[in-house]
C-alpha cells in the first residue's frame, strides 16, 4: 500500500494549492519506494531535503495568502506548519546521522498528517480563500 496517493478527496479547491500538495504526494511517494527498494542513507538524503524542501515552500505559500486575506486562524494553521517543521528537522538529523529506521518515521508522519491536515486545515483555509477571491473579484468588476 502506498503511503501517499493522491486522489480528488485531498483538493482543497484552488488549483495552484492543489498542484502543491500533489507534488508533495509525489515526493512523498518517491522517498517511499526508494527506501522499499533498500536505498541506503546516503541516496536517501537528497530525496528527503527535496521533499523537506518543498513543504518549507508550500507552508510559506499558504502562510502569505492567509496573511494576505487576514485569514483569522492563521496562527492555529502556521502552529500546524511549525509541529510538521520541528518533527521533520529531528528526523532529518537522525536521517543524516544514518538512522534508518528516521526515514520510515518521517514517512508516516508525513503522509498520516498530510491527510488530516489538507482534510480539515487546508480545506477550511481553501473555503475561506475561495470566498474571498469571489467576493473582491465581484467588487472589481
Amino acid at each position: 500500500m502506498s503511503l501517499f496517493k493522491w486522489s480528488s478527496a485531498h483538493s482543497v479547491y484552488l488549483p495552484e494549492i492543489d498542484a502543491e500538495h500533489r507534488a508533495l504526494y509525489r515526493l512523498g511517494d518517491e522517498l517511499h519506494k526508494a527506501m522499499l527498494a533498500g536505498a541506503d542513507p546516503v541516496h536517501l538524503k537528497p530525496v528527503v531535503d527535496n521533499l523537506l524542501e518543498s513543504a518549507e515552500q508550500h507552508f510559506r505559500h499558504e502562510e502569505r495568502l492567509m496573511r494576505a486575506i487576514h485569514y483569522t486562524s492563521f496562527d492555529w494553521h502556521k502552529r500546524q506548519h511549525d509541529a510538521v517543521r520541528k518533527k521533520a528537522k529531528a528526523l532529518a538529523k537522525r536521517i543524516d546521522a544514518g538512522d534508518s529506521a528516521a526515514t520510515g518515521e518521517l514517512l508516516e508522519f508525513f503522509s498520516e498528517w498530510m491527510r488530516g491536515h489538507l482534510g480539515v486545515a487546508d480545506r477550511m483555509m481553501g473555503a475561506r480563500l475561495r470566498n474571498y477571491l469571489r467576493f473582491n473579484t465581484s467588487l472589481a468588476s
